[in-house]
């Protein structure tokens, strides 16, 4: 019985994709990420599985519905942790807010997205 719960879990590791009805995206580069992003419905929570060197290149991410902005922050008061934020297009409410939180070490990061309307604070 131990074995058979091991087995789930492992492909709940390997799989996520699959198992999150298509909520959660695995990109290995920016192109990847960038088609990934750009193709997710704004209307649901997502999770993108992304490079740490997209967010440590910086920039903007273009969309048909506008342009979102990547931030990576490592905070004083939590130093050896990167913070990352993509910003909604100015003015586009059902864009994504996304964040997120890894070890500076780390070669990837996932980051929580969820459609900007449905935030609960304003970040303005």
């Amino acid at each position: 019985m131990k074995r058979a719960c091991i087995l789930a879990v492992g492909a709940t590791l390997i799989a996520p994709t699959a198992l999150a009805d298509g909520l959660v995206s695995d990109t290995r580069d920016a192109d990847e990420f960038t088609a990934a992003f750009c193709a997710a419905d704004r209307s649901t929570q997502h999770i993108f599985v992304v490079p740490m060197s997209v967010f440590q290149a910086g920039g903007d991410l273009t969309c048909d519905d506008g342009t979102s902005t990547l931030r990576m922050t490592e905070p004083s008061d939590d130093p050896g942790h990167a913070v990352v934020n993509i910003d909604p297009p100015e003015g586009v409410a059902d864009g994504f807010d996304c964040d997120g939180k890894a070890d500076l070490g780390m070669s990837l990061i996932a980051i929580n997205c969820l459609p900007a309307n449905l935030e609960s604070a304003d970040h303005g």
